[in-house]
């Protein structure tokens, strides 16, 4: 079987271990309907597709009349078939399967399953200082890999189930709702290695074997912006997303590409600047998927928190050709 094949099984048996827990705590988890809303890039032109260097492949507005959870989400995994995994600042995971149209466009999310993680005393974590997940990985046997803030800790969830593994984390001060937003494995730097981001600013490179070491040469915000999300592209590129809001401006959000970025002279590329008019919201997950042609299809995925001012959007860009360090 493919290493996608069993990764989705994984997926499939850690969601339902989670979501029979849940029933016989009685909090219902189940398969949810998600509408997925067409939204364009500029509203004010609809039209529009080119922004740089990156085309618009389709944007959606995700919302559900099943379950009143779906929200929150802060970080995605998606894979080559499109299968979906985030999590969201609740204590959920999220799973469904991405749609696309002829013209390979965003068009809707199926087979949506939406279940706790769980304690290490297996059971749904009780509150939201527990629960706050910020960041998610997952490695190539299944293994979810969960950045959490406030009670600000790294878990690896095993893909057979048990319990959650605590795992290596920056050792740097943290505010309860500033923490570890950005979470990516980092292959590029070896087996055990990921990246993780402080809101802050500052970039990690960690091994669950050893320890955390900050990386200085990476780009830390512009003024008046925050990291929300970072990703490791299939050519060890490391993709960092910086958010802004204010009242006056509303959300406005950057991402840069940084070239070889554990090595001598990492390069940083900004590659997107997203500010009204056009579709913009509290973007937190990136996920990057290399397709067929050598293009890479960036996805990014807005926390809506659970507020009827702001939407759960996913959005998709390509980029030709790929950014290689």
């Amino acid at each position: 079987m493919s290493r996608g094949g069993l990764i989705g099984l994984a997926l499939v048996a850690l969601l339902g271990a989670c979501t029979a827990k849940a029933q016989s705590d009685g909090t219902g988890d189940r398969a949810i309907t998600i509408t997925a809303q067409s939204v364009a890039l500029n509203p004010q032109a609809p039209d529009q597709t080119q922004i740089g260097a990156l085309t618009f492949a389709g944007g959606l507005a995700l919302t559900s009349p099943d379950s009143q959870r779906l929200g929150g989400l802060s970080d995605l995994v998606i894979n080559a078939k499109g299968a979906l995994t985030a999590i969201s600042d609740e204590g959920d995971l999220l799973q469904a399967q991405v749609r696309t149209g002829p013209d390979g466009r965003l068009s809707g999310l199926d087979q949506a399953k939406l279940a706790p993680v769980l304690g290490q005393d297996g059971k749904a974590l009780p509150s939201k200082f527990e629960a706050d997940a910020e960041g998610l990985a997952l490695w190539p046997n299944g293994d979810l890999m969960v950045s959490f803030e406030h009670d600000h800790r790294i878990w690896l969830y095993p893909a057979a189930g048990g319990t959650p593994q605590t795992l290596p984390m920056p050792d740097v001060a943290m505010p309860p709702n500033d923490g570890m937003e950005g979470l990516s494995l980092a292959p590029s730097q070896g087996l055990d290695a990921y990246w993780v981001g402080v809101e802050a600013g500052s970039i990690w490179l960690c091994h669950i074997k050893t320890d955390c070491k900050a990386d200085p040469s990476l780009p830390m915000p512009p003024q008046g912006y925050r990291l929300s999300g970072l990703r490791e592209g299939p050519e060890g590129q490391l993709f960092i997303l910086h958010h802004s809001w204010n009242p006056a401006q509303g959300s406005r959000i950057v991402l840069s590409v940084v070239t070889d970025p554990a090595g001598p002279a990492p390069k940083t590329i900004p590659i997107l600047n997203l500010a009204p008019p056009l579709s913009t919201d509290n973007f937190e997950g990136i996920a990057v998927t290399k397709a067929a042609n050598g293009h890479l299809r960036l996805y990014l995925l807005s926390d809506d928190n659970f507020s009827k001012t702001q939407r759960t959007l996913l959005m998709a860009f390509d980029m030709a050709p790929p950014v290689r360090p």
